[in-house]
């Protein structure tokens, strides 16, 4: 049954990372990129972290799309004209590292069919995606990096509103 529930879940996951890509409109992209998000979250819950779990659905498809959806609505983004149909230099960049990016997607698959998975038990993924674990690696080894990144963000936050006041 989870690995059905795994398997319907990714699909969606995947729509709707397709769905963000082919969307012309700025909102329904905004919206397929929600529906991924909820379904990386079944995902997680699946994998036995409830913790992320919560935290993808009330941080990323709650809290941060609301914002993209908010911003995407004050700007007042129209869908953007047919891209021409040449391959431009760009283009084909972007083609060939997608297929890179694909191809090097398929390697767990490949050890999965052929079965050199990881070490990794169902008792040690489900302390590992524990509350605890998490509390105890971000504020025990991991408290300074932490902290550094919460500053960060704050400059990052008072230098957008700085910006942003002086167009005002």
């Amino acid at each position: 049954m989870t690995l059905a529930l795994f398997v319907v879940f990714a699909v969606l996951a995947v729509a709707g990372a397709v769905g963000v890509i082919l969307c012309k409109s700025p909102i329904h992209s905004a919206m397929s990129l929600v529906g991924t998000m909820v379904a990386l979250g079944v995902i997680y819950l699946l994998h036995h972290a409830e913790f992320i779990f919560v935290v993808q659905l009330m941080v990323y498809a709650g809290a941060v799309m609301m914002l993209v959806v908010f911003v995407i609505m004050l700007l007042d983004l129209r869908a953007e004209g047919e891209a021409e149909g040449r391959l431009t230099g760009p283009k084909a960049f972007g083609l060939l590292l997608g297929g890179l990016l694909g191809a090097l997607l398929l390697v767990p698959l490949a050890a999965r069919l052929t079965g050199l998975t990881g070490d990794m038990t169902t008792d040690a993924l489900v302390r590992v995606g524990s509350v605890e674990f998490l509390a105890g690696k971000l504020f025990g080894e991991y408290l300074l990096p932490f902290e550094i990144v919460s500053l960060l963000l704050l400059a990052g936050l008072v230098g957008a509103v700085t910006i942003a006041k002086k167009r005002l």
